[in-house]
């Protein structure tokens, strides 16, 4: 008799513990971060000895509990963290191009538009060298020129400061992550397998390795009851108690940079800091190009103007300066006596009507459309890498959900059932109870 109470109490406890697993996993249903738990149940027996023939009997004893279990596989949240890694990688190099994109700002007032007004101006001057309001229009166009690229110039520095700033952000969230998974890892030490405080760290540990995948491409190894170590470029950065924190190191040309113990670590190939750091490469070299542009342009107007003659006879004096690169672009002068319109010893508009010649090919409106161009195409490339990558993380979530995630018309069937067992068990006790008085009141 005794027997049936321990079969009923066994039902009660375990089916209890079913209940509340259920209701965990409905109330986090929305939780991105929790991972579906099961109330693993196996038959509960006992051995006793009953004759010298028959040594061993096996009875049922109820239920018993063999721990809670995460509806987890390591190789689909391997896949995601891959995955994931690329899409926060595509998403951040689409983004910081297309400000870079901007920055150019290839509008009815940027560079181009301004060299093609220069130009434009510079051929209606040529019709008539005399008119003061021409050359004083043909002076603020240069001006506005050189403002424009000035402008640009410190658009695209901006960008290289937020970039540095962006991935100092980055990199705080990331070891922030660090120092989680290190406390989570200590926490996993001691906890007894099986156990929702054990399913509970795992879900954090995962959480964290999700946030330092995202961030660059570290290598994950797990050793006994989950612990996750961390490596990368050869420097451990999370092992058990121990963390080792990134930083950034910017360049003086605003290239970024990453160090760990003193050592500079190579460049990621995935996550937001690798494509923070390949975006800010690329908008360096775009901050170079305009460089050579601002100082092509000074060569090419001054070169222009030494050609020429003032209207007092002397040489053209030099308009432009770009000794210190696109930012630093100025006019020298901006007094309409000093344009260089005629040809020495010819016509008064000799120089001036020359001025096309310095729209060729390798003039500086082409070179800025290649500039242009090349952003153009960089920018698209990261936005149909974006696309790609967002379609193969979507895949591999949904793989990893079908698993992994709560599914509310599977907890309510499970709900029914474990209340129906465990109305079954407390129906068990009576019945045992019912029968034991019933005996006791025959004496």
């Amino acid at each position: 008799m005794t027997d049936i109470f321990s079969i009923g109490l066994s039902g009660i406890r375990a089916y209890q513990q079913a209940l509340s697993t259920v209701s965990s996993n409905i109330g986090n249903a929305e939780n991105p971060n929790y991972v579906r738990r099961d109330l693993r149940l196996s038959e509960l027996s006992t051995t006793s000895a009953i004759n010298p023939y028959f040594i061993h009997q096996i009875n049922f004893a109820g239920v018993d509990i063999d721990g809670v279990a995460r509806s987890s596989d390591p190789f689909l949240e391997a896949n995601v963290r891959l995955t994931g890694a690329s899409l926060y990688g595509a998403e951040t190099r689409a983004r910081w191009m297309e400000n870079t994109e901007t920055a150019l700002a290839d509008t009815e007032h940027g560079v181009g538009a301004r060299l093609a007004k220069l130009f434009a101006m510079g051929e209606e001057l040529a019709g008539s060298p005399f008119s003061n309001i021409l050359r004083n229009q043909f002076i603020n166009d240069i001006d506005a020129a050189v403002s424009a690229i000035n402008r640009t110039a410190n658009d695209l520095a901006n960008v290289s400061d937020q970039l540095i700033s962006s991935a100092e952000q980055e990199v705080a969230a990331f070891n922030a992550a660090l120092d989680n998974l290190a406390t989570t890892n200590l926490a996993l030490r001691v906890a007894a397998d099986g156990t929702p405080k054990q399913a509970a760290l795992l879900d954090q540990r995962d959480t964290a390795l999700a946030v330092l995948s995202e961030r660059m491409d570290v290598t994950t190894s797990f050793g006994d009851k989950g612990i996750a170590n961390i490596t990368y470029d050869g420097q451990s950065l999370v092992d058990i108690g121990e963390v080792n924190s990134l930083s950034v190191l910017a360049g003086a040309d605003d290239s970024i940079g990453l160090v760990a113990n003193a050592v500079n670590l190579t460049a990621p190939s995935r996550g937001s800091l690798a494509a923070m750091i390949s975006s800010a490469a690329t908008t360096i070299e775009r901050r170079t190009e305009l460089d050579d542009l601002a100082v092509q342009f000074a060569a090419d107007l001054n070169g222009w103007q030494a050609a020429g003659e003032t209207d007092g006879g002397g040489a053209g004096p030099p308009f432009l300066s770009a000794a210190g690169g696109a930012a630093a672009l100025t006019m020298l002068t901006q007094d309409p006596s000093d344009l260089a319109l005629a040809a020495p010893g010819g016509p008064a508009n000799g120089n001036i009507a020359n001025l096309p010649t310095l729209r060729g090919p390798a003039g500086v409106e082409q070179v800025w459309t290649n500039i242009i161009g090349a952003q153009a195409i960089t920018t698209a490339a990261a936005q149909s890498e974006n696309a790609a990558a967002a379609t193969q993380h979507q895949a591999a979530r949904d793989a990893r959900d079908r698993l992994s995630s709560v599914d509310l018309d599977r907890e309510a069937a499970d709900l029914l059932r474990f209340q129906e067992a465990y109305n079954a068990s407390a129906r068990v006790i009576q019945v045992a109870r019912e029968t034991m008085q019933s005996i006791l009141a025959i004496f």
